[in-house]
This record gives C-alpha cells, structure tokens and sequence, in this order.
C-alpha cells in the first residue's frame, strides 16, 4: 500500500529554483497555508469593499467543509449551487438561485484538474458584479485554462507537493471584475490575518503559531521514508484508507500562516516533471486495474503535449464494499470531500464516486506488483523472415506501421550507413502477431551493435501481457556475453503500463528525449477534420485557400528531388538536421506501390513558393520534411499543402497522417503542427539491453 500523500525527497532541498510561480503580469500573489484560508481572506476583502453588512458567497454542492467554520465566523451567507454529473456548474440552477439572492463572490472549483472554461460564468459575475473566485486547488500547476480567468486563483500546492502546508492567492486584474491591483498591493497577509482574527471570538487557536510544525513535519517523513516498506506501515495505511471512506474526520484548524520551509522547498519543484509522472500514474492505474473500476467518462486519460495531470482519479463503484476489496489488494482508494452539514443532501448525489490517489512518488515496482504481469516466454516464437511475408500477416493493420519500421526506409539505411538488416517475424502459439526489423554492425570486429527503432510491430488485439513478453523476449536479443549490444525504441505508449518492463536488470533507459508526434486520423470527414482544426489554424488555411496557389503532386524521381534540394539550402541557413538526405534518395529508387513517397509543390504565380514530403507505407502516412520561401510564409502556404495531403490521402484510403515528430519545449514548428489538433502519442523512450 502507498502513503497518503508523496514522500520527501532529501535532493529537493538542493534544486535550483524553478520559474513556476512567479507572477505574471498585472498579478499579485499571496502565501497562506491552506486554501482555506485564501477564500476567507478573499470574502474579508468583499466586506470591506462593500456597503452590505453581509455578502453572499456562491460555492458548489460538491464541495469540502474545510473553509466554512472560517465563512462563519464572518458576515458571510453561503449559497450551494448545483453541479451536473460531469462536475460542471448548472447554470440553469446558478441564474435562478440569483433571482433570490445576488451573489457578492462566486467561486467554481477545476474538478481533480480537469479545467472548466466557461464565458456563460464570467458574464454572469459580470453581470452581478460579483468577484469570480477560480479555484485551482486541484491543480499543479497553471496552464493556458488554469489559471487564466477568475479574479482571484486559488493554489494548494501541499496538496500535490511533498509541502509541510502551501496555498496560493493570485490577484488577477485581468479577470471580469477588473480588478485594481493598488487596492491589493499594500496588503501584509500575515498582519491583515492577526487583526482581523482578533475580532473574531475563539480565536486563539488560530493565531498561536507552532513553532516547530516544520520540524515535526520533518521528522514524521524521515520515519516513514525508513519504515515505508514494512508490513507495519503498510497495514498503518491499509487501516487509514478504510477509515478515511467513511468521512467523519474531525473539524481541524489551521494556523494561516505558510511555513518557511514550505516557500523553500515550493519553488523547486519541476511541476512539469512531476505532472508527466503523474499522468503517467493515471494510465499505469487505468492498465492494470482495467478489470476491476470504471473509470468517470469525463475523466478517461488522453495524452497530451502539455501533460495535465488529475490530482485524483475518479471512479464508480457500486458500494463501500468494493472500495474497501480495493484497498485489500493494495489500491489506494479515497472519498471525498467531507460534505458540510448544509449540503449533505448532496452527497447521496455522489455517493457511487471514489477517487485514486495518484502522487507522482508511487514506484514503478508498486505498478508491476498490482499488475501481477504473468511471464511466458515459451509461448512466443521469433523467427527470421522476408519483408513481404512480414507486411502479409493477417490481421496486422497496416496504419500501425510507422516509417522506421518499413521494409524500404530500412533497407534504405542499411545501404546508407552500412548496415546489415534482418526482418523477424513474432508468433504467438504458432500465430503470426507481428514483425520488426534490425539494422546491424559489428564495431572493432567483435562487437554487434543492434537497434531496433520504433518496433515491433504488433496487431491490435494483442494483450498487453502478451505485448510485455514480446518486448521481453526481444530484450534477449541484447546479450554482453555474446557481445551484442541491443538499442530498442519500441513503439510502446510512454503512458501504458507495457513500458515499464523495458528495464531490468540488464536493461536500461537512456537519457533521451522521448519520439512525439500528433496523428490526423483520416477514417473522418473532412468537415470533421476542418472543425477539429484549431480556430487560428483554420483561418490561416482559409486565408491561404483564397490565394492563387497551385497545388502540384508528384512521386516522381525529379519532383521528389526538387523539394529535397530546397529543404537542404533550407536547412543550411537555419542550422537544423532532418532526415539524411540520401535515405530519402534511396527510398526513392527502391520505392513500389505499397511504399512511396510524394512531393507535394506550392506555386504561386509561376515561382516554387514551399513543398512538402511525405511517405505513404501501405495506409499510413507521415510528414518528412518541407520548406517555404518568405513569400510562401506570407501566403501560409505550409497550411495548404499539408491540407491538399490530407484531402489527397483520405481520397486514396488511407487511415492515419502522422505529423512527423514534436521537439518540444513549445517550439514554434509544434505550434505549427499542433493546431492541427490531432492525436498526440509518445513512445517510451530509447533503451540499452545487454
């Protein structure tokens, strides 16, 4: 079983500062310890601000009690509002509650991190003049959704963090109300809080300070960092998670002020690390537990370029029962929240939704364990075979072969570089499943060097099991004792539970950045298609559509060759490499019907102004390389001729048009192939197996 919450790391106190929270623009950030905290500091404000004696304050139905013995205290009314079955405001419910009483502050929470972007909520605080609280406590970090739109932004980075405690109030300017930063600007949270509190009764609990929180913060991690793997602890957290479904913690309060230690350790966290872990984590858990929970529709797992992450996992089980069968099996199974008194009748609502924890500390070596993988080597058959009888396996779909994997880019290599290549052909019980390629060379006459790039290549209705002993017993290919020394980058998701089983004990990851790409899945309309498009993709390509710009296609030799030579002077003044431009020469003259490629010219007014190409393996297609002149670029000639392939391709029958590979690190070519808005997909990364 997992701990509650994610465990310290003694090298976070040695990171460099990050830069994830640091204040943009017209902003102004506040420290507090809870969040909590935040909200009751953002409805004194309201008070002092307003002529009302009392002000309302709109939250959600589903929402945690924390915050209201601190409402209370104040003259605060507080209005629950419905949410729908998606955990979005009804704004039918939202603007006839307001017939009767006009919100002051209204606040809408990022359910466990998914965004909710609505301009019907901003309009109507808008409207009533009421401040627009965006609660992003379930939240890591800040994206283009989060973080974005409200008046005042709620953080709780302690609840994501290894953070004795840490919240973040962000005053934005920016947000519906237009807030003037001035009136916040000369605010000392820690000396508002101490006078305001004192006119409050029962109050000495929340000014009286414990000096040695952190300290004790400190030592009750470093115990069960110590203790973590012992049956003792484990039947200590088994017990916890039993006891925490039944929602009767006892009211706590917390000193407002955020400790020292936690604005030390806050700024060095790499918050874009841990999201990819913890994204990672939401599909290991959706892999191995397939079986066994159903997952929340709205909440199902989809990769993508800016890894978002879920603080938790929401699930539907029919009773309390099932969770607590979970929680003996070492699934770390939650409830939430704890209902305030006046909205409990909302909780028979949600009485079927259970969460999974998903800190970014749990180990790979806990997945394998819940996954209970069941190894099989006999079963598979890997044997030497042609390319022909490799592309004939029946049932293998032909818009799972990716370009490194076709037999005429291998072959193509292999002449270039001066390798050898073998294909393979992989068997289940005597079943053709797939097939992958080696290219090889023996380095000082004695050591072969093996690499398999982006294979195997298997059929859909494989098992991830099965899926895990095929790469399995691929990795014996890889043998020092022989001296061969196997490179593989399978074709296996970073995010499926399958890549973990590429290291062992003689195996290992390099530190290489990871093949993305974004997939145009052509088996749509192209309505479709054009509606999926990011709205400034789709008027860059209708600006283009209106220019006189020919569109020319070709899969011949010299028109190949005409695009290739621009893409080359191209790359010269730019300074950047692509695929080795004999490959493509070669491609091209042992090219056949199944496996070609195809230029794609632009020409505006008689003058080549840009061009693609592209590769067709059976019915997949992928994006090799382009260029455009300065004219070209006014024109977006880029945009039309990637369309007029798609239009091309869909028009051949083909399934899947593959970008052709993502840098990262928001680079404008990604922004370029991004707005297509297409299927983005990361594979786990290069290994050494010996």
């Amino acid at each position: 079983m997992i701990p509650q919450s994610p465990s310290i790391n003694i090298l976070t106190f040695f990171n460099a500062k990050k830069k994830f929270w640091n204040p943009n623009q017209n902003e102004l950030f506040f420290y507090l310890s809870r969040s909590s905290w935040s909200i009751f500091f953002i409805c004194l404000l309201r008070l002092k601000k307003s002529t009302k004696k009392k002000i309302n304050i709109f939250l959600p139905e589903y929402f945690c009690k924390d915050p209201i013995p601190l409402l209370k205290m104040g003259n605060i009314n507080i209005v629950y509002y419905e949410i729908d079955d998606e955990f979005y405001p009804d704004l039918q419910n939202i603007k006839k509650i307001s017939e009767k009483v006009t919100p002051d502050i209204f606040l809408t929470v990022h359910y466990f991190g998914k965004p909710i972007v609505s301009n019907d909520l901003k309009m109507f605080c808008i409207k009533n003049n009421c401040w627009y609280i965006e609660d992003a406590t379930h939240c890591i970090k800040r994206d283009k959704n989060i973080g974005d739109q409200g008046d005042f932004v709620l953080f709780s980075p302690y609840k994501h963090l290894a953070l004795p405690n840490g919240a973040i109030s962000i005053v934005r300017s920016a947000g519906p109300s237009k807030l003037n930063l001035e009136d916040f600007s000369n605010i000392n949270i820690n000396r508002f809080f101490k006078t305001e509190i004192q006119k409050f009764e029962s109050n000495k609990d929340l000014i009286t300070n414990d000096t040695f929180f952190s300290l004790k913060w400190i030592f009750k991690k470093s115990i069960v960092s110590l203790i973590n793997k012992t049956s003792l602890l484990k039947r200590f957290y088994t017990r916890n998670y039993k006891e925490g479904l039944k929602l009767n913690d006892p009211e706590v309060k917390y000193h407002y002020k955020i400790s020292y230690l936690s604005k030390f350790l806050l700024v060095r966290y790499d918050l874009n690390k841990i999201s990819y872990i913890i994204c990672r984590n939401q599909n290991f858990f959706k892999d191995a537990l397939s079986d066994k929970i159903k997952i929340h529709e709205a909440y199902k797992f989809i990769p993508s370029y800016s890894s978002l992450p879920l603080y938790m996992l929401p699930i539907k089980l029919n009773s309390i029962n099932e969770a607590i069968d979970l929680i003996n099996k070492g699934i770390p199974i939650v409830k939430w929240p704890l209902f305030p008194k006046e909205s409990l009748k909302s909780s028979k609502k949600f009485k079927n939704i259970y969460f999974i924890s998903l800190n970014h500390t749990i180990s790979e070596k806990y997945f394998k364990s819940i996954f209970n993988h069941k190894r099989d080597l006999k079963k598979i058959k890997i044997s030497k075979s042609s390319p022909e009888e490799c592309l004939e396996i029946e049932g293998l779909n032909s818009s799972n072969i990716n370009l490194t994997q076709s037999p005429y880019y291998g072959k193509s290599k292999s002449y270039v570089e001066y390798k050898e290549i073998d294909f393979y052909q992989i068997e289940i019980i005597n079943q053709p499943v797939g097939y992958f390629q080696i290219l090889k060379k023996k380095y000082f006459n004695i050591i072969t060097l093996l690499r398999i790039n982006r294979g195997p290549i298997l059929i859909d209705s494989i098992s991830i099991n099965d899926r895990i002993n095929i790469i399995l017993k691929i990795l014996k290919f890889g043998n020092i004792f022989r001296f061969k020394i196997l490179s593989i980058t399978t074709d296996s998701s970073y995010f499926s539970i399958e890549s973990l089983y590429l290291k062992g004990l003689r195996s290992f990851r390099l530190k290489f950045t990871n093949w993305k790409s974004s997939l145009i899945y052509l088996n749509k309309s192209i309505e479709n298609i054009l509606i999926d498009l990011k709205p400034k993709w789709r008027n860059s390509l209708r600006k283009a559509l209106k220019e006189e710009i020919d569109i020319n296609k070709s899969s011949k030799a010299i028109d190949i060759n005409i695009v290739l030579q621009h893409n080359i002077e191209d790359a010269k003044k730019k300074k950047y490499k692509g695929i080795n431009p004999e490959i493509i020469n070669k491609m091209v003259e042992i090219q056949s019907l199944n496996e070609c490629i195809y230029a794609f010219r632009a020409e505006h007014k008689g003058k080549d102004v840009g061009g693609i190409l592209v590769s067709r393996q059976k019915k997949n297609i992928i994006y090799l390389i382009g260029w455009s002149s300065k004219a070209g670029r006014k024109l977006n000639v880029n945009y039309i001729l990637l369309w007029e392939a798609i239009i091309y391709f869909k028009s051949i029958d083909c399934k899947i048009f593959d970008l052709g590979g993502l840098f990262g690190n928001d680079s404008p070519i990604d922004f370029f192939k991004l707005g297509m808005n297409g299927n983005y997909y990361e594979n786990s990364g290069e290994y050494i197996a010996l």
